[in-house]
């Protein structure tokens, strides 16, 4: 055989060969240089993460790993979607997280109350996320010199807050499921409760500063009575610009409600009981048909997450079943 044509032969057969490892071994090396993120480990998106909120387009180029969060309920989302923040404040005047959470609070630092969150305390912590509401609006130019700081609106509907979290975490399907597995929850109570509760109203009451605080169909826990499970508020509820009405104990007969969700805490214990003494409330008929559901003011009022709201569903599921 001619030597130029042994020679390109070998080449020939060298070539193919390297292809062949090439196509072997190529899925295999890609894996190792770009691994699949695994879940609840952060990963960096693909492009830059672009959301809406109270200062206009909030941007972040990678996936935050130490979020601090200035409301609970945050934290309440965070956790639904596997993340626990590194920093969160506390719910009420208890200087303690919210006890429904449990554990999923563990060493979660403490930095104030959302009134007035500790500035400090968050720089010590060094996030390269906080979470934030119009109630800091005095001190947003101070944390976006913290961190990126993202503005929610404090009273958002919780699904959209969720799918927003869920894109910044890079969690979006998480964040879905999550939405989805509560619609499918309330469709079935919904269902459930139909035949039972049809004619019959629903109240939801607050006793505070001597009066009686009525959450109108505006407030976004009273959507999750009306809107959400289909239950009928009283004609004195329908409001739908202003989230609550103030009543006293005398106009409390005309609310005219069947069912009643009494919302009660230690700063309205004795107020609850000065007016649960009275002929006035012991003649509603709610109460002589023993169709009135004591409830934590907090969980139903402050902590709106779909970990609380989960739970709402379940006390009412209990009361009204």
């Amino acid at each position: 055989m001619h030597p130029k044509i042994k020679a390109a032969g070998v080449i020939s057969l060298l070539a193919c060969l390297v292809m062949l490892l090439g196509a072997c071994s190529g899925p295999s090396n890609q894996g190792k240089a770009n691994p699949e993120p695994t879940a609840g480990i952060s990963s960096a998106p693909a492009a830059p993460i672009t959301i809406q909120h109270l200062k206009g387009e909030f941007k972040l180029e990678k996936v935050p790993e130490r979020i601090v969060v200035l409301d609970v309920q945050y934290a309440d989302e965070l956790l639904a979607l596997g993340k626990k923040p590194i920093g969160s404040v506390v719910a009420g005047t208890d200087n303690a997280v919210p006890e429904y959470l449990g554990d999923q609070m563990d060493n979660v630092t403490l930095i104030g109350t959302y009134e007035e969150p500790n500035v400090e305390a968050v720089v010590s912590l060094n996030p390269d996320l906080i979470i934030g509401t119009e109630f800091h609006d005095k001190i947003y130019e101070d944390l976006q010199k913290i961190a990126p700081t993202l503005m929610l609106e404090r009273n958002e509907d919780w699904k959209t807050v969720m799918l927003k979290l869920g894109k910044i975490i890079d969690q979006p399907e998480k964040a879905q499921q999550l939405i989805d597995e509560y619609n499918q929850k309330v469709s079935d109570l919904k269902a459930a409760l139909a035949d039972k509760m049809k004619g019959q109203t629903v109240a939801l009451i607050r006793p505070r500063d001597k009066m009686i605080r009525i959450q109108n169909t505006a407030h976004r826990t009273s959507q999750i009575l009306y809107d959400d499970l289909g239950l009928t508020p009283p004609p004195m509820a329908v409001n739908s610009s202003e989230t609550s009405s103030m009543i006293s104990i005398e106009v409390l007969p005309e609310l005219g409600a069947d069912h009643i969700f009494l919302l009660q805490d230690d700063t309205n214990k004795e107020l609850t009981a000065e007016f649960q003494s009275t002929s006035l409330w012991k003649n509603l008929s709610a109460v002589k048909d023993n169709q009135v559901y004591a409830e934590n003011t907090a969980q139903w009022i402050g902590y709106y997450g779909p970990i609380a709201i989960n739970l709402i569903i379940d006390q009412i599921a209990d009361a009204l079943n």
